[in-house]
C-alpha cells in the first residue's frame, strides 16, 4: 500500500471535478494513505457547501481546501496566467514540507500550470504524474488572445512534462494530438479516461427508475448535461428543439449544468418559442437521477476540436450506463460507441433533428457492461496505479 499526494479539483459539480472526486475515490482503495490538495472556488467557500464532500471521504484520505479564483475565460485568460503561477509557488512550499514528513510514493497534479514550480524539485518530480485534459488555447476564440495563449501554455507545458516522471491523458489519441502541439515526448504516457463508478451507477438505476413514454403525442425531453460552453455546441441546441417543433413535437430543452453562455441560451431560446429549463449546477448523483428519469435523448453537439475529436466525456459513459440514449456530433472519439446506445450526427439542427427522431422511433439497444468496463474507474485507477509506480528509478 502507497502513500500519494494528489493537487486536484475535487468539490463541486462540473465535469471536471466529479471526474477527478470520482478518479481519487477509486484511487483510495488502494493506497495507503491519499492526501488531497484542493482549489476550491470562493463561492463555495462562503457557501460552506464543501463540507459536504469533506464528510463523505474514505478514512484514508485527508482533503486540504485552498481557496482559488480565476477570472472570466476568454477575454482575461491571460491575467489568470499570473494566478496560476503564485498558486504552483504556493503549491511547491506545501507539498515540498508534505513530502519530507510523508514521503509521497506518488504525487498525481492536473494541470501542469500547478507543477510549474513542483517540476523543479528533483525530489518532487521524479514520481510526479501530470495530467494534461484539454489543449487550452482551443478554448479561446480571439485570435490575438488565442496565440499569445499558445506560446505561454506550450512553453509551460513542455518544460513540465521535460522535468516530471510522466503525463496522464484521457485518450491516447488524444496524447498524439498533444505531442504533435507540443513537440514534445513525455517520459510517460499512461491513458486515464473519464469513466463510472459502478456504485452510483446501481444505486441511480435503483432508485431512479426510467420513465416509459408514449412518443406518438410528439412530447420530448431533449437534454443536455454540463458547462454551457461555446466549445460544447451549446449554440446550436435551441434550434435542434425548434425544428423538432415544426415536424410537429412539442420538444423541450432541459439543461443540468450552468456556464458562461447560459444568457445566451436563454435569449436564443425565447425567440425561437423553445421551451427551456436551466437547473444551475447540482450534485452529481442528483444530476444522473434527474437525467434518468427526465431525458429522452442527451444531446452532446460539440464543436470539432483535437480535444473534442480525440475524448470521450464523462457525461456520454455515465448515460450510457443509464440506458439513456445519446447523440454526439459525428467525432472520431464516439466510433468504438456507435450503435450501442450512441448515435452520431452532422452538426446541424436538420440533422440532429433526424436522428432524435430516429431513435425515438427505434428504442436503443442497452450498451453491455463489458464493453463499459473499460472506463471504470477501478479498472483503469488500478492500472495507472501499477504503471506509474513500476515507472519509479
Amino acid at each position: 500500500m502507497v502513500r500519494i499526494l494528489a493537487i486536484a479539483p475535487i468539490i463541486g459539480s462540473t465535469g471536471d471535478t466529479v471526474n477527478e472526486y470520482q478518479t481519487l475515490m477509486a484511487v483510495s482503495q488502494y493506497s495507503k494513505e491519499v492526501f488531497v490538495i484542493t482549489p476550491l472556488d470562493v463561492r463555495a467557500l462562503f457557501k460552506r457547501t464543501y463540507k459536504t464532500y469533506l464528510t463523505r471521504r474514505p478514512p484514508t484520505m485527508r482533503v486540504l481546501p485552498i481557496p482559488f479564483a480565476l477570472l472570466p475565460f476568454d477575454q482575461l485568460w491571460i491575467v489568470n496566467i499570473p494566478i496560476f503561477t503564485l498558486y504552483s509557488l504556493v503549491f511547491l512550499f506545501i507539498v515540498y514540507f508534505l513530502d519530507l514528513y510523508k514521503n509521497f510514493d506518488l504525487i498525481y497534479i492536473r494541470d501542469p500550470r500547478f507543477a510549474l514550480f513542483i517540476s523543479f524539485s528533483k525530489r518532487l518530480s521524479r514520481k510526479t504524474f501530470v495530467k494534461i485534459a484539454a489543449l487550452v488555447e482551443e478554448g479561446i476564440y480571439t485570435d490575438f488572445l488565442r496565440r499569445l495563449t499558445e506560446l505561454i501554455v506550450c512553453s509551460i507545458d513542455r518544460h513540465v512534462m521535460s522535468r516530471v516522471a510522466g503525463v496522464v491523458v484521457h485518450s491516447i489519441e488524444f496524447a498524439k494530438h498533444l505531442v504533435l502541439r507540443r513537440r514534445f515526448l513525455p517520459r510517460k504516457i499512461i491513458e486515464l479516461p473519464p469513466g463510472i463508478t459502478w456504485a452510483i451507477i446501481n444505486r441511480v438505476k435503483k432508485y431512479c427508475p426510467r420513465t416509459r413514454k408514449d412518443y406518438s403525442k410528439g412530447e420530448v425531453v431533449i437534454g443536455f448535461l454540463g458547462l454551457l460552453a461555446k466549445w460544447q455546441g451549446v449554440d446550436i441546441l435551441c434550434d435542434v428543439v425548434a425544428e423538432l417543433n415544426r415536424r410537429g413535437c412539442k420538444a423541450k430543452l432541459k439543461v443540468i449544468g450552468d456556464g458562461p453562455l447560459r444568457r445566451f441560451l436563454v435569449n436564443r431560446c425565447r425567440s425561437l418559442g423553445v421551451e427551456v429549463e436551466i437547473t444551475g449546477f447540482i450534485p452529481h448523483h442528483k444530476a444522473l437521477c434527474m437525467a434518468r428519469k427526465e431525458f429522452d435523448v442527451l444531446v452532446l453537439p460539440r464543436i470539432q476540436t483535437e480535444t473534442t475529436s480525440s475524448i470521450v466525456p464523462i457525461k456520454v459513459i455515465e448515460a450510457l450506463a443509464l440506458g439513456i440514449p445519446v447523440i454526439t456530433t459525428d467525432l472520431p472519439a464516439y466510433k468504438k460507441l456507435e450503435g450501442r446506445g450512441l448515435y452520431t450526427s452532422k452538426r446541424t439542427p436538420k440533422h440532429f433533428a433526424d436522428t432524435i427522431l430516429k431513435v425515438l422511433a427505434n428504442p436503443s439497444k442497452v450498451v453491455s457492461s463489458l464493453l463499459l468496463q473499460r472506463y471504470s474507474y477501478e479498472f483503469n485507477v488500478k492500472r495507472f496505479l501499477r504503471i506509474a509506480l513500476g515507472s519509479r528509478t
